[in-house]
């Protein structure tokens, strides 16, 4: 384990993205304006139209992904994870009426009617992420 510990918080972000946005998308572009490297989600809701992820399907020594897509209504029940380098790294819980996905949260997720996401600006951290030499991978300081 590898522990590194910020001086503090910075700014809070609220997104609210609408009907036909892209959510990875726009949440990447958002951080880019606002200069925001490296934050923590504090909460997440709202409705998908599309869901794109990816999720492991095995224990071998370097990760083997599923890549799923499901284009249906959807519920975002949960979207967590850090930004690191200016960089999301988000998983997410998402459900339909009879099942429920979750997995690292993919470019194409498309909102439905509205998803609210809060940020919150970490500050005194110079985090990156990197490989190591089983492609896994792990975050420095810089």
């Amino acid at each position: 384990m590898v522990r590194f510990i910020g001086e503090g918080t910075g700014r809070v972000i609220v997104l609210n993205l609408k009907r036909g946005e892209l959510l990875l998308e726009s949440v990447e572009q958002e951080l880019a304006a606002a200069g925001v490297k490296n934050a923590i989600i504090t909460g997440a809701i709202g409705s998908l139209k599309k869901a794109v992820f990816h999720r492991v399907t095995g224990m071998e020594r370097e990760p083997v992904d599923e890549f799923v897509t499901v284009e249906k209504p959807l519920e975002l029940a949960s979207l967590q994870g850090v930004v690191v380098d200016g960089h999301p790294h988000f998983h997410m819980v998402v459900s339909d009426l009879e099942k429920t996905y979750t997995g690292h949260l993919e470019h194409g997720t498309e909102v439905l009617y509205l998803v609210e996401i809060t940020l919150l600006e970490v500050a005194g951290l110079d985090l990156h992420r990197v490989k190591d030499r089983d492609n896994i991978a792990i975050l420095t300081q810089k």
